[in-house]
């Protein structure tokens, strides 16, 4: 009876899915291939004997989240306040909501792959680029749940690191898991950090809050799949597997992330990967 309730729980997320995708994608008839390699993706899950297909669920829910809550703020304030916004501004949310739709349908490709770590097969797709202006872009893009929140982001970013390859799409899914966390355990008025450095011949980033922080006993098990910390009363709970994820993607890149307490308060996640050209 689970497996049953399971298999059709995926297969009406499926058509929810694709059916979002197939809209997006209506206005981009050169991707189609890329929908019809997310359905594949898709059949083979719902096939699939392994924990792959019971692990996708709430994979799925818990990376659609972020980009879906952009969304839907930017429709909020388009609702409750056209007629106090300038056209500038209509613009702006337009282009954050249009911005988070392209975020979705990449990260339902994303999603797809995390099966693959546990089998060996993951795969990133390294392009040469600016570490920072995908810092950047990643600051402005979470600035509608910030305000939100009467929170503040504090973007800093060290002009001495080069270019160099990664898999943009995928440092960016890292970056969104890492903020997002920041802003829900962040206490409202405070300022959430962001920087870059350059250590050695690596890149490491550093996201900061001044929230709860993590119970020492626990530091241990935040990178686990699954694992959520004890302190999170008044906060939504995700499903345990951003941080997962988040680990697999840097590894892949030759990297490590890991956890500090923040001084004063607070918690702090960094990861560095190796700067390569």
């Amino acid at each position: 009876m689970e497996k049953t309730t399971l298999l059709n729980t995926l297969v009406i997320l499926e058509s929810i899915v694709l059916l979002v995708i197939s809209y997006i994608l209506f206005f981009k008839l050169k991707d189609l291939s890329r929908l019809k390699k997310i359905q594949e993706e898709f059949n083979n899950l719902k096939s699939s004997k392994n924990s792959a297909r019971n692990d996708f669920l709430p994979i799925l829910v818990h990376e659609l989240r972020s980009p879906l809550s952009v969304i839907r703020g930017a429709a909020d304030l388009l609702i409750k306040s056209t007629d106090e916004l300038s056209v500038a501004q209509i613009q702006t949310l337009l282009n954050q909501i249009k911005s988070s739709s392209s975020t979705l349908l990449t990260m339902v490709g994303s999603i797809l792959d995390v099966s693959k770590m546990e089998n060996g097969k993951f795969e990133i797709n390294k392009t040469y680029g600016d570490i920072n202006s995908v810092l950047k872009e990643e600051c402005s893009y979470f600035d509608p749940l910030t305000k939100i929140k009467k929170l503040s982001i504090q973007c800093t970013v060290d002009e001495d690191i080069p270019n160099f390859s990664f898999d943009t799409e995928r440092i960016k899914q890292v970056l969104s898991n890492l903020i997002s966390n920041a802003i829900k355990f962040s206490p409202e008025g405070s300022v959430i950090t962001i920087c870059s450095r350059k250590v050695g011949s690596d890149c490491r980033v550093e996201v900061s809050d001044l929230g709860v922080g993590i119970p020492e006993n626990e530091k241990d098990y935040l990178f686990q799949k699954f694992f959520q910390a004890s302190n999170q009363d008044g906060v939504q709970k995700g499903t345990g597997l951003g941080l997962y994820i988040s680990k697999g993607i840097v590894e892949a890149h030759g990297g490590s992330i890991w956890f500090e307490n923040n001084i004063p308060q607070g918690s702090k996640f960094c990861f560095s990967i190796p700067i390569k050209s």
